[in-house]
């Protein structure tokens, strides 16, 4: 099992992925907080897992600025925690 972390933010947002012992798996990346950005993260995270039940994602409810990547990952069968 692996876990993302996200940092919301108004035009770039931050994450990082550990595993389950708390290691962390990558550097602090960033990914613009538009389509094409949510197609980079999701370039990212299957470099790791095969099906997005091998990770849960975690973030914050920054303003309205958190919808759209939690949309686009609800809507790519992934677990997002608010």
């Amino acid at each position: 099992m692996f876990y993302l972390g996200i940092d919301i933010a108004k035009h770039k947002h931050y994450a990082s992925i550990i595993d389950q012992t708390g290691k962390p798996i990558t550097k602090p990346f960033s990914f613009h907080n538009h389509k094409e950005g949510g197609q980079t993260l999701l370039n990212r995270i299957y470099q790791y897992i095969e099906s997005p039940t091998e990770i849960l994602i975690g973030m914050e409810a920054t303003g309205h600025y958190w919808l759209a990547i939690y949309s686009f990952l609800l809507d790519h069968g992934f677990s997002v925690i608010v």
